[in-house]
């Protein structure tokens, strides 16, 4: 657990970079400072490793002051990553990987094969170990930072915009690569980002500034998009805070009407019969939606022609039912032709249809138990 006790950054010439930080980061979680440029959260992650020193107050490492250990003894048990990586471009990936149990004592050898196994557990091609950083693209050397920062099992974890320098789409591989290796970890993670959708996506809780080094509001994600502290919160947030609260609502209360759903080799005729506006078109093996098809187009064509063939609407996506957040099951109605949103079970066959007033009340059910517990909350005495 890591543990800031009224810490204050001041340098020489007055400036104030964070301001009577009082936080905690319990074990196994991953907190996330998210704030504009200049408010302190970069300052605050290099005060764990002692980058920087505070002013006042202290930081407590599993009830430890940090400041009783030697920084480069302190720094071996924390990994780093940052948003450049910071790789040594003279050394292969597997001795980047290496470097840090080597300088704990770690056999070379030993070292090396731990980075293979990693190398593997970040996503990796075991094929890249002997290549150079050069060679490498720019979320592939990012997954080696990862890579690098937990060879030597480290507890705590700390990352500074790792995932920043790239792309949105790798972006999103490397977040979810993150949350993946946390279910398989556990680690004390202390992660700096200036995107709120990325600390919403990876945070047990979050930890917004002001923009002068205050906290604005510490809370999970789903508390801090339902009930902000106030304006400035709601306002970096922002507008559709709502909609992405649904992210962290499961699938599981959402009532499903039974899927008008028919087999691709099914004659025209026969799904005419199926008396439904608009039907989906499933894969005959599998079950799996291929797209929606309206009946009434269907009146045209020859009865003796496979559905299949007849031609069908693209599906948008569709739902796993039960998993998948309601936000999920929204989108997948909001994309379909039909305005209707396609559940499937964990194999992807079809089980369902949500319409936009199953999803209503849903939300609607959510939102009442969400408002009975906050009352229920409020009425509890006071420890």
């Amino acid at each position: 657990m890591i543990t800031f006790e009224a810490v204050t950054k001041r340098y020489p010439d007055g400036t104030v970079a964070v301001d009577d930080l009082s936080l905690v980061v319990p074990d196994g979680q991953i907190v996330v400072l998210v704030g504009p440029s200049g408010c302190g959260k970069t300052t605050s992650l290099r005060m764990i490793n002692r980058l920087i020193d505070p002013s006042e107050g202290k930081i407590l490492l599993d009830g430890t002051d940090i400041r009783t250990r030697p920084p480069a003894q302190l720094r071996r048990g924390i990994g780093y990553v940052i948003q450049q990586t910071g790789l040594f471009p003279h050394r292969t990936i597997e001795d980047n990987i290496a470097t840090v149990p080597v300088l704990n004592g770690v056999g070379r050898g030993q070292a090396r094969a731990r980075a293979r196994e990693l190398i593997s557990q970040v996503g990796l091609d075991e094929n890249l170990a002997r290549r150079y950083p050069h060679q490498l693209s720019g979320g592939q050397q990012q997954r080696v930072g990862v890579a690098r920062a937990l060879a030597a099992d480290p507890p705590v974890l700390l990352m500074d915009e790792p995932f920043s320098a790239v792309d949105p789409v790798v972006r999103a591989s490397l977040q979810d690569q993150l949350l993946s290796l946390q279910a398989e970890l556990h680690k004390t993670i202390v992660m700096v980002t200036h995107d709120i959708e990325e600390a919403i996506k990876l945070g047990d809780t979050v930890a917004l500034f002001h923009p002068h080094g205050t906290l604005a509001q510490v809370a999970p994600p789903q508390q801090l998009l339902a009930a902000p502290a106030d304006d400035y919160v709601a306002g970096f947030v922002g507008f559709d805070r709502g909609i992405r609260r649904l992210s962290f609502v499961p699938t599981g209360g959402l009532q499903l009407s039974p899927a008008p759903a028919v087999p691709a080799d099914t004659t025209v005729t026969q799904a005419r019969a199926a008396g439904h506006p608009w039907i989906v078109v499933t894969d005959a093996a599998s079950g799996a939606p291929r797209g929606w098809i309206e009946t009434a187009r269907l009146e045209a064509v020859s009865g003796e022609t496979l559905l299949g063939q007849a031609g069908t609407e693209p599906l948008g996506r569709s739902f796993v039912a039960g998993t998948d957040s309601l936000r999920a099951a929204l989108d997948a109605a909001v994309l379909s032709p039909a305005g209707q949103a396609v559940a499937v079970d964990e194999a992807g066959r079809v089980v369902g249809t949500a319409s936009f007033d199953q999803l209503r009340a849903a939300i609607q059910a959510e939102t009442a138990a969400e408002q009975a517990a906050a009352e229920l909350r409020q009425a509890e005495p006071s420890p």
